[in-house]
């Protein structure tokens, strides 16, 4: 997917995408590709499952800014993550410099270990339509409190699923964001199931 088609699909639901001026990432060694992307399309300031993204901002919390600047106290060894968002419990999401600018999140709580996101911004970019598309069919078909609900048939999330492994297959390994989230959301569904049941006896 290039930058002009996400910018397009995206904008057909929302209008809250944030393009990063150039003279923002010049300096931290992202690739042209990564760039293109950033500047032409951007990141939505909020995408499901409660994600957060940059803004074009030389705020320190808000703009796009090397993690060793948000965390002053971490080593050189942290020079080659690049923030540009964080997940719900406040695990930077990051882009690895070293390793072909893949997107990754690190866990805050365990001296910033990191776990696999996405193979590249792309990929991402295409996996925040695919859960976003979950997200409005379930809401459209069973109500506006569905998702908060977790009331989503097996078959949005079989397709949900095969939606995320067509993009990137590399994603699903056991500490990747996108199988963990898709491992909540089962449970969650489970729970509200099971509490249904017991509510009904």
């Amino acid at each position: 997917m290039k930058a002009e088609e996400f910018k397009k699909r995206w904008t057909e639901l929302e209008d809250n995408l944030n393009p990063i001026n150039i003279n923002r990432l010049n300096h931290f060694g992202l690739s042209k590709s990564t760039i293109d992307f950033l500047t032409t399309a951007g990141l939505p300031y909020n995408s499901a499952p409660y994600l957060s993204f940059s803004k074009d901002s030389d705020d320190i919390y808000q703009g796009i800014n090397k993690l060793t600047k948000d965390y002053n106290f971490l080593e050189a060894e942290f020079e080659k993550y690049i923030v540009i968002g964080s997940c719900s419990d406040g695990d930077p999401i990051v882009i690895n410099t070293e390793n072909n600018d893949s997107i990754e999140y690190l866990d805050h709580e365990d001296y910033f270990s990191s776990r696999p996101f996405n193979s590249c911004i792309y990929s991402m970019a295409e996996c925040l339509i695919a859960y976003r598309n979950f997200v409005s069919v379930v809401l459209q078909e069973n109500g506006e409190d569905a998702y908060l609900n977790s009331d989503f048939s097996d078959e949005h999330f079989t397709k949900l699923k095969q939606d995320l492994l067509m993009v990137d297959t590399k994603i699903m390994s056991e500490k990747g964001f996108w199988n963990q989230q898709l491992e909540m959301d089962f449970h969650l569904r489970e729970d509200s199931l099971n509490e249904k049941e017991s509510q009904s006896t």
